[in-house]
């Protein structure tokens, strides 16, 4: 577009001689008709037009076209024209006259510039919607951990429980169950998911229906095998393994049956002075297809809490990772088994996390 037609027409006919398709507008008003009627992919517009300036045209085109790659052309050679022109959004600023080569270059390069650019545009958007369908996933995740872990403590006749729970980021591998069963016994789990994000989110939700299918006083372990069967698909393709505490207990006799599956974080304190690892030791979930599972049983007694921690709580202290190491004697003498874990559990929310933290207590009233 240009108010001198004779150069207007001239370098039409060159562009259409190297190959380019082009329209002539000799004023802004003509030039509005086509970009309404064509998308065009570059645009050379004059500084100076008979109807209105080519500023105010270019600051319009950047609006209503933005993909459209404009060049000014100017008769006056002017650096604060070409400044005030790129300012605008131009892509570059001639001064006529403009020989053949050269325009037929600054038609080239301007193209080749707009096409990395659309590129660049392109890729930030597929990005900023993966980011998004991202951050829904997490969110959708982090509601589905949220509404599954029970609410603490829990009391009722001849036993609590309590946990205390903080992830190191936004989803967490760690997981916690409880619930009773009709006949009375209680379900008491502790896993940890070797994994982050949407996935593990995924498989806790898994291994926890897999393990609330498991229980039984009588043949937890085949439940358990269970479990881990139907977990097996979900662990295989994402590569991970679980490592699980999971128990029945029943507050009338104070039994408790368990499988600890490579979880290995379990103290039972007899009382306010004495404390006792469980010795029955299985491989995690996950590592080998045929695993059998170890079923322990131990008596609680009134007053004995039984303490499982995932392997985060480690680094608040790392005197735990010696088994034979008492609890610290504030959380042996605490007086509920919300106190308890709350005390085992206490920097983890005010500390950088590297891994989640979990603490459980099941104490016998």
């Amino acid at each position: 577009m240009d108010d001198e037609e004779a150069l207007a027409k001239v370098m039409e006919r060159t562009l259409r001689s190297r190959g380019y398709e082009s329209d002539l507008a000799f004023t802004a008003g003509e030039a509005r008709k086509r970009f309404e009627a064509t998308d065009y992919a570059l645009a050379l517009l004059d500084v100076r037009l008979p109807d209105e300036s080519g500023y105010g045209l270019l600051e319009e085109l950047r609006r209503v076209r933005p993909d459209t790659a404009v060049v000014m052309i100017s008769g006056v050679d002017d650096p604060e024209l070409g400044r005030a022109a790129l300012e605008h959004g131009a892509y570059a600023y001639l001064v006529k006259p403009v020989g053949a080569t050269q325009l037929y270059l600054m038609v080239v390069n301007t193209l080749q510039r707009r096409t990395l650019e659309l590129d660049h545009r392109g890729s930030l958007q597929r990005l900023e919607s993966m980011l998004g369908e991202r951050a829904d996933q997490m969110r959708r995740a982090v509601e589905l951990q949220a509404g599954m872990l029970p609410v603490s403590p829990f009391k009722e006749d001849g036993f609590e429980v309590a946990a205390n729970f903080m992830a190191s980021r936004e989803i967490s591998g760690d997981f916690y169950d409880w619930y009773r069963q009709d006949n009375g016994v209680l379900v008491f789990t502790l896993g940890d998911v070797m994994g982050k994000g949407l996935p593990a989110a995924l498989m806790m939700a898994t291994a926890r229906a897999a393990l609330r299918g498991s229980a039984g006083m009588e043949q937890l372990d085949a439940g358990i095998k269970r479990a881990s069967e139907v977990m097996a698909a979900a662990l295989e393709v994402n590569h991970a393994y679980v490592t699980v505490f999971h128990s029945v207990f029943d507050p009338r006799s104070g039994e408790l049956r368990y499988v600890d599956a490579g979880h290995g974080h379990a103290r039972l304190l007899r009382g306010v002075t004495g404390q006792e690892t469980l010795p029955v030791r299985s491989a995690p979930i996950g590592i080998f297809p045929d695993s059998l599972f170890g079923v322990g049983t131990v008596t609680m007694n009134p007053g004995d809490t039984l303490v499982v921690f995932s392997d985060g709580l480690l680094d608040l202290r790392p005197d735990l990772a010696t088994k034979d190491v008492l609890l610290p004697y504030e959380a042996r003498r605490a007086g509920s088994a919300q106190e308890l874990v709350d005390i085992l559990a206490q920097g983890s929310r005010t500390r950088e996390l590297f891994d989640d933290v979990t603490v459980l207590a099941l104490r016998r009233v």
